[in-house]
């Protein structure tokens, strides 16, 4: 075999790779980062979570749907590609919990969450301090999701409150488990194992 004959073998390799890292990215599983403390205190800024592609693909097919709960990774409406690589990936994106779906009426009241007219309970906040902030009620239109970071300071968390609800067609997975780092340093300055099923 020539050195060019192994040159080109190499390229394939690599293309094949590369292709197949594109497929299983696309369709199948794939992790994102979280880019600051929207979400805490369920994710911190620096974790990694993982994100089962397929899901995606099966709901878009007519089979399932998004329910109240889920934390989904989607692209922000109305935004515009501030970098190159946001233009090759088609961001940015945002992380969030869908508090309502399709139908649903929403209300913050001094910061709480309300459904349907009856407060909602939120046991993920873990009694963390919420905003101070009141919103007339808003009926979720059919198609999209309503969605919050579960860190309700103020200006800490960019979703439906800024930019209404979500189209369906715009999320692009849910978050399932907590995949990096494995360790964490806990505030009592214990070492706790973080791998963890959202």
């Amino acid at each position: 075999m020539t050195r060019l004959d192994r040159g080109l073998a190499a390229c394939r390799r690599g293309l094949f790779i590369l292709l197949l890292g594109a497929l299983v990215a696309t369709f199948g599983v794939t992790t994102v980062g979280i880019d600051g403390d929207s979400m805490a205190p369920t994710l911190r800024d620096g974790e990694r979570a993982w994100v089962p592609r397929y899901e995606t693909w099966w709901h878009r097919a007519g089979q399932g749907s998004w329910a109240q709960g889920d934390i989904v990774y989607f692209l922000a409406p109305g935004t515009v590609p501030r970098t190159w690589l946001d233009r090759v990936v088609g961001g940015p994106f945002l992380i969030k919990r869908v508090v309502a779906v399709a139908g649903q009426s929403v209300e913050l009241r001094r910061g709480r969450l309300w459904l349907d007219g009856g407060e909602a309970p939120e046991a993920y906040l873990d009694g963390a301090t919420v905003t101070v902030i009141n919103r007339a009620p808003e009926v979720v239109p059919p198609g999209h999701l309503y969605v919050l970071g579960d860190n309700r300071s103020p200006l800490a968390s960019r979703d439906s409150r800024a930019f209404g609800p979500v189209p369906i067609e715009l999320v692009a997975g849910r978050a399932s488990w907590v995949v990096w780092p494995w360790w964490r340093l806990d505030e009592d300055a214990a070492w706790r194992w973080n791998v963890r099923r959202l």
